[in-house]
């Protein structure tokens, strides 16, 4: 989702929420202009969507409890069940198919970036695309993510993805290449 140049658009904004918004451009040292889009973007490529999908916005700590609750086995099939039926859903519902870009479209890229469940980086290794999702939640949280992934490229895609996982990160590793399996 990227943008295909801009246009102009005169809106009108709520006093107390532009002053807001020009306290807010001048503590982060950018202009209104930029707040405003990024504001926008974020409505468009997630709240839109994430509200009819019943998404819920609580403070992380307490999804962390919650997974340190989960014996390991339990995150384990929580994250396989996640990977089979919610981001098969989730995806569905964002971009009408389920591909190996869409899936990498919407989890972990916009997972990343609008959920802030964990950070995203990603980069190329000789055939492979190196997906790197590092988050705080511990180990519960890394067997989670494991599955979700594995779970989502093997059975939706058809897409093996190896994995290494430590206790606050996941590395993953694929080919998207058509006929090429990880080895």
């Amino acid at each position: 989702m990227t943008a295909k140049g801009s246009v102009t658009r005169s809106v009108r904004i709520e006093k107390d929420a532009d002053e807001r918004l020009r306290n807010l451009a001048d503590q982060s040292d950018t202009s209104v202009n930029t707040l405003v889009n990024r504001a926008l973007r974020k409505f468009v490529e997630w709240d839109a969507f994430g509200e009819k999908f019943g998404f819920v916005t609580m403070p992380g700590i307490i999804l962390i409890r919650l997974m340190d609750h989960l014996t390991e086995e339990q995150a384990r099939e929580l994250g396989t069940w996640a990977g089979r039926n919610l981001l098969k859903e989730y995806i569905t519902f964002w971009f009408k198919d389920v591909t190996p870009e869409t899936l990498l479209e919407g989890f972990p890229r916009l997972f990343a970036k609008y959920a802030r469940a964990f950070q995203y980086e990603e980069h190329a290794e000789d055939d492979y695309r190196v997906i790197i999702l590092k988050h705080g939640g511990g180990p519960k949280w890394s067997t989670f993510y494991q599955e979700a992934t594995v779970t989502a490229f093997r059975e939706l895609v058809n897409k093996e993805v190896r994995v290494e996982k430590l206790e606050n990160q996941v590395v993953l590793r694929l080919r998207l290449a058509p006929d090429k399996r990880i080895k």
